[in-house]
């Protein structure tokens, strides 16, 4: 509680892009009050979800996906954007493909820049390119590798040819230190699993040696027991789930929201075609509100379909399917900052502290741990 009347606090202050709407909006997800609600400060825009790669996991990847594949239309994105622009304060341009598979993918994250938004994205990598990056002003850029070794990397990302990222990413660094003005925080991931945990180490040894903004190790997800038992860490602090329930043959987080979801009151996904969605954890498209290319976003936002599925999540979250493995993504930040230097950061539920290697000499101020905790 603490934390969150700090955060409030910063807010009011601050008053970043969407201010009001967030606070407005949570109040409204704190007393369970599905609408009306003020528009969303936070968007999820999926540019494919097609991609080269076939990770195991991930529903495109594997070929599970149950809705067809395509391609972001241009000229109905930008005209989203004219409409959402004045109220949508972060924008993340990924969802289940790789972006930038897209041929218009650099100047629609220019577009969206264009109109004050905050433009996050997440690549595998392979299909990187440097000038288009920094030509799009995209604020953050993650590239997420699978191991420290060809080998390594693709056990899991399957196709993806880790000399290939490598080269994208050195090329990127490059090409952002020809333009010191560049808006662009680049990042690297570490999705750690069975196969790859022991090169933690190396791995953020790497990351600080090339130059980027932030090292992001990441617990892994998976769908099933049986990707668990093949996938998940030997050391049981990079889980997300209940080691307990999974013993049992149960798989669950390790943290299960309680008729409680403040990102479902100030966040949604907008799949290539328009339809809309609760959130990521909706890869099928099997809670769809409308569509933002036939109607406007703001009669979907405030319309019955999506009022009814905020109504489960305050009552009966336990029976909504996509609920079932997420432990609820809180609330969504503003006004971002660059990190100053070097930063390494958990993405996890557990409250163990990463292992630094010394050799780094990490101090506490460029050390972020993101846990069950930090959620309001």
């Amino acid at each position: 509680m603490k934390q969150y009347l700090s955060r409030i606090l910063t807010l009011v202050k601050r008053k970043p892009k969407g201010w009001k709407a967030l606070l407005y909006n949570t109040a409204m997800a704190k007393a369970g009050v599905a609408g009306p609600l003020m528009m969303p400060v936070h968007l999820t825009i999926e540019p494919t979800n097609l991609c080269n790669a076939r990770c195991p996991v991930c529903e495109t990847g594997n070929g599970s996906m149950e809705r067809a594949g395509g391609m972001l239309d241009e000229r109905l994105y930008r005209r989203l954007i004219d409409e959402v622009g004045p109220t949508t304060a972060i924008l993340m341009f990924y969802f289940m493909g790789e972006p930038f598979l897209h041929r218009q993918s650099y100047d629609m994250i220019r577009y969206a820049r264009s109109k004050d938004m905050y433009v996050e994205t997440c690549t595998n990598g392979d299909y990187a390119d440097a000038k288009g990056i920094v030509y799009s002003d995209v604020n953050e850029v993650s590239f997420q590798i699978g191991g420290m070794t060809a080998e390594t990397h693709r056990v899991y990302r399957v196709r993806s040819d880790l000399d290939r990222v490598r080269k994208n990413l050195y090329d990127l660094l490059d090409e952002r230190r020809k333009h010191p003005d560049s808006n662009v925080q680049i990042n690297v991931g570490f999705i750690v699993m069975r196969h790859n945990e022991h090169q933690v180490p190396d791995f953020l040894r790497w990351a600080k040696e090339i130059g980027v903004d932030r090292a992001n190790v990441i617990d892994p997800c998976v769908r099933t027991v049986s990707q668990g038992h093949e996938m998940l860490p030997t050391d049981r602090k990079y889980w997300f789930y209940d080691e307990e329930a999974f013993e049992r043959g149960v798989l669950r987080p390790k943290v299960v929201p309680s008729n409680e979801c403040t990102w479902i009151w100030n966040s949604t996904t907008i799949n290539w075609d328009g339809t809309v969605v609760p959130c990521c954890r909706d890869p099928h498209g099997k809670h769809v509100f409308g569509n933002a290319f036939e109607r406007p976003l703001r009669q979907i936002w405030n319309d019955e379909p999506i009022k009814r599925f905020r109504r489960r999540i305050a009552s009966a979250q336990n029976q909504v399917d996509i609920c079932e493995l997420c432990s609820g993504y809180g609330v969504p930040p503003l006004g971002r900052e660059k990190p100053m230097s070097f930063d390494i950061q958990r993405l996890s539920l557990d409250h163990h502290s990463l292992d630094i290697p010394e050799d780094l000499n990490p101090r506490h101020d460029l050390i972020q741990v993101t846990s069950s905790s930090s959620k309001p």
